[in-house]
């Protein structure tokens, strides 16, 4: 069986995902008779919300503690708790929040956008551990987001990176060429350059063997911005990292928007969205993406991409048609709802049992009208080993406990399991 991998961590400080099922697991008979059997303890919300005014979360379970981020303000945020319900509110005692991130305080601002430039928010921020394997010397927890000049458009947002000094995935987080506190490191190209073009929402997909082996970078651009209605466009990206700040190889086409779920939305000045690429790995070596179509204020929700595997091994992962897209998507949406719309921007972690969750932002309905901003949520996911198509050969996707396409009802109970020892 090949090493299961997530886009979290390195396998060795591997990454838990949750879902809904019983507290005691079945002896593995395989075990020596002595075998320390591990136990778990059942922790159950009243429903699937994570916390209130939440967009673009990133979920990370490590050693008994929750971290969560979000797109901010000028700034960003690691709230934390060991118990999930709690990250709910900032209201809650036992929830710490610790600020990783402040935009006032970075030169890079100036640098990218010029003098007297100030920002208007902070997209889509990723964590992510790095280890010795992926990228020999550059081993550490890593914050990747876009930042947007204040006063301009959504056009003028760049990708920049810290790291964490301490180690420790709360940071302080630095710049991780100067080790300045405070300082991101913008994207570099392949020759060292700052990439200037529109190029965010940056996430890690690892290949673990074979003649692609290595750590690459997934992202989403844009095309034909001005040019009017079906010429404006987003594609996914990728190329393969050299540093966690820089590319690689040129960037290379994953996806543009093809299906008729992924461009929903769309006019003359908004794009065919397709964006969020997120590697999801299976049981014995599957690489799937999932990522987001249409637009955020319409019928967004997730579609799935495989990784096609010849002879045993992965196929260039940097070719288009190395990756094959479910004609049936989106495998997840909130456009049947009763109460939620504009499900997506997934994020995928592992309880200690080894079940498997995925955290999402959504608008909550009520009675057909929105009744906030975004909040995000969490529901168990599966991979879905009997039902294989053509354009799905690996395996499908499948979210909640009753493997549904739409999102959970807001009150269906969330059970994670925590090792006993940990709490």
């Amino acid at each position: 069986m090949m090493n299961r991998i997530f886009p979290l961590i390195a396998a060795a400080s591997a990454f838990f995902m949750c879902s809904q099922a019983e507290v005691e697991r079945p002896d593995n008979t395989d075990q020596e008779p002595d075998a320390e059997i591990p136990r778990y303890e059942a922790m159950t919300t009243t429903g699937t919300l994570v916390r209130t005014s939440c967009a673009d979360p990133c979920l990370i379970y490590q050693d008994g503690m929750f971290y969560l981020t979000m797109t901010g303000s000028s700034n960003l945020v690691i709230v934390s708790d060991s118990d999930l319900g709690s990250l709910t509110t900032t209201a809650h005692p036992t929830t710490k929040a610790t600020y990783i991130y402040h935009g006032s305080d970075d030169p890079t601002v100036k640098t990218v956008f010029g003098n007297g430039a100030t920002l208007s928010g902070t997209w889509s921020p990723e964590l992510h551990y790095i280890s010795e394997e992926d990228l020999p010397g550059y081993s550490g927890w890593y914050l990747f987001f876009g930042i947007r000049k204040s006063g301009d458009d959504s056009s003028q947002i760049r990708t920049v990176i810290l790291k964490s000094r301490s180690g420790r995935i709360t940071g302080p987080y630095v710049n991780p060429v100067t080790d300045e506190y405070g300082s991101t490191q913008v994207l570099l190209d392949k020759d060292g350059n700052m990439i200037e073009d529109w190029l965010v929402g940056m996430s890690i997909l690892r290949i673990p063997s074979g003649k692609y082996k290595g750590f690459y970078g997934t992202f989403v651009d844009e095309v034909g911005r001005g040019e009017g209605y079906g010429n404006f466009y987003q594609r996914i990206r990728i190329a393969k990292l050299d540093k966690p700040w820089q590319l690689g190889t040129d960037l290379h086409t994953v996806t543009t928007p093809t299906q008729d779920w992924e461009k929903k939305g769309s006019s003359s000045v908004l794009p065919m969205v397709v964006e969020g690429a997120t590697a999801i790995y299976g049981d014995e070596g599957e690489i799937f993406m999932a990522y987001c179509g249409s637009g955020y204020w319409s019928d967004y929700g997730l579609g799935q991409l495989t990784l096609k595997r010849e002879n045993d091994d992965y196929c260039d992962p940097l070719q288009q048609s190395s990756w094959i897209k479910y004609e049936n998507n989106p495998i997840f949406s909130s456009a049947r709802s009763e109460n939620l719309r504009g499900a997506g921007h997934a994020f995928f972690l592992k309880d200690d049992a080894g079940n498997r969750f995925m955290c999402y932002h959504a608008y909550p309905y009520e009675n057909g009208v929105k009744a906030s901003g975004r909040n995000a949520y969490i529901e168990p996911y599966t991979i879905d080993y009997s039902i294989i198509p053509d354009s799905a050969p690996q395996g499908l996707i499948r979210f909640g406990a009753n493997r549904n396409t739409v999102t959970a009802p807001v009150g269906t109970p969330v059970t994670f399991f925590k090792k006993k020892e940990t709490l």
